[in-house]
């Protein structure tokens, strides 16, 4: 970890990072049968510990346009798919600079709700990630995979996280229900997003824009 003294042409932290997650059914759904509503909550170098209790999720679209372009995007944003919903106010800033590199520039003002807090304080300015390029692909290609086998199959009810919305509703009047399906994907802010998640082949190699 590199810090550096203030200074608003320099990050406040420049960190090696790494695309993580949490598998996340976030709340039951009582239609009939009832089902599950998937997300993937973030986890990467300086972000805070209690993204899922905020409603922060990633966006798993705007993480594969990451790759095939620099420019900002929208990768943290709330589960329902308006970012300010969460006090986000500010998309990432993505860079390519080398065929080897990936690099997050986090603005820490519009993202601090996504940040630890014990690494930025009250601190303004950003916060600099660096991902080895071809870990950065692969764990995107992985996040989708999981994301696919999660959203894909049926969900033993024991297996539900406590915090799941709508559990103890399900144990108390569904005792006979002992699995469920995933009917969405959150976000969902172009529509379809688990069928267009399930559509996807992470195998496939994605084209760059040129360096």
């Amino acid at each position: 970890m590199i810090r550096f003294p203030d200074d608003e042409t320099r990050p406040v932290l420049t960190l090696p990072s790494r695309i993580g997650w949490q598998i996340y059914y976030s709340e039951i759904i009582f239609c009939d049968p009832p089902c599950l509503v998937l997300q993937a909550v973030p986890e990467f170098a300086g972000g805070g510990n209690d993204l899922a209790q905020r409603g922060i999720v990633w966006d798993v679209f705007a993480l594969i346009e990451s790759i095939k372009h620099p420019g900002a995007h929208q990768v943290l944003t709330a589960d329902c798919g308006y970012a300010p919903d969460v006090y986000i106010e500010e998309s990432v800033l993505v860079s390519h600079p080398d065929s080897n590199t990936v690099v997050w520039e986090l603005d820490i003002a519009g993202l601090r709700p996504a940040l630890d807090k014990t690494l930025i304080g009250d601190r303004e300015g950003f916060v600099r990630l660096v991902f080895a390029r071809e870990q950065y692909e692969a764990d995107i290609k992985a996040l989708i995979r999981t994301l696919q086998q999660a959203g894909s199959g049926p969900v033993p009810v024991t297996t539900l996280d406590s915090r799941t919305h709508g559990l103890q509703r399900l144990l108390t009047g569904y005792p006979a229900c002992d699995s469920l399906s995933v009917d969405e994907l959150e976000p969902d802010i172009k529509g379809m997003a688990l069928e267009r998640l399930l559509e996807l082949d992470a195998s496939e190699p994605w084209p760059h824009t040129p360096l």
